[in-house]
């Protein structure tokens, strides 16, 4: 009898360890894959989860913070949004209208033309659709969320890291990409040029005093290289005064834009 009992107890122990780690192992990838479509790490109290969003043309009501579907106009409603891709210069400029007036609905005036460093987050995966019993994969879904954000979202990098390296959950292709963007918030067409028009004449000039400067700076070394050959320092020489008149069209250039709008190196 008691050798008999023995022999249950035992022969349940060794089914309960053999099956606890596919138990725990169904139950972490459950868990897991309810992330997926919540990269974020989002709920209802915090909807945007570890990250911030870069543009607000939409808030959630503050008089009705536990309905997610009562919106009120943001900070940054009414403004023309221009995103690149490819950014000349990543340099933040302007304010929106003030985001502590949210309250009350009433918002400061904000700048004409303004300027954000963000990042767009995409993460991406691959949903099996099962049915029946014994499961079987039928279809399969894609899935794209984007967001663009003042930052990168950590909760995504982990998930990403988490997916790719189990080897029962790298079937659903978890890919994230987070990538640095310049957006720019207009009031209309007029703003939107004349910042254009500022922001590539930085641009330009940044680059030209580079070059004007680099050339500089390798002809006056030829120059000290050139052990008196007149045709070797007559060509450094004509390159040096040809950087300098492009030097001072530069500033020529920038004096001019100063004197007909003052404003226009401080956007």
């Amino acid at each position: 009898m008691v050798k008999k009992l023995f022999a249950q107890l035992a022969l349940g122990m060794i089914i309960g360890l053999t099956i606890m780690p596919v138990v725990l192992a169904m139950e972490s990838e459950a868990t897991s894959l309810s992330n997926l479509g919540n990269p974020w790490n989002a709920d209802n109290a915090n909807p945007t989860g570890d990250i911030k969003p870069c543009v607000q043309e939409s808030v959630q009501d503050p008089k009705k913070p536990n309905d997610t579907t009562k919106r009120v106009p943001g900070p940054d409603d009414g403004y023309v949004i221009t995103i690149m891709e490819e950014p000349l210069n990543i340099k933040e400029v302007g304010k929106t209208k003030t985001e502590t007036a949210v309250n009350s609905g009433v918002y400061e005036k904000g700048d004409d033309y303004v300027v954000r460093r963000c990042f767009r987050n995409t993460f991406q995966y691959t949903e099996e659709i099962k049915k029946g019993a014994p499961l079987k994969i039928v279809d399969y879904k894609h899935h794209t969320l984007p967001m663009l954000a003042k930052t990168c979202s950590k909760t995504a990098q982990s998930l990403m890291k988490t997916f790719n390296e189990t080897e029962t959950l790298k079937h659903y292709s978890v890919k994230y990409s987070c990538k640095e963007v310049q957006v720019i918030l207009t009031k209309g067409g007029a703003s939107a040029i004349y910042g254009y028009i500022n922001m590539i004449y930085r641009w330009g000039a940044s680059l030209v005093g580079i070059i004007a400067v680099t050339i500089i700076v390798g002809s006056g070394i030829q120059i000290s290289a050139s052990g008196g050959d007149q045709e070797a320092i007559g060509s450094a020489k004509k390159r040096i005064i040809q950087s300098i008149v492009g030097i001072i069209v530069l500033f020529l250039s920038s004096l001019i834009l100063y004197t007909i709008n003052p404003t226009f190196f401080t956007m």
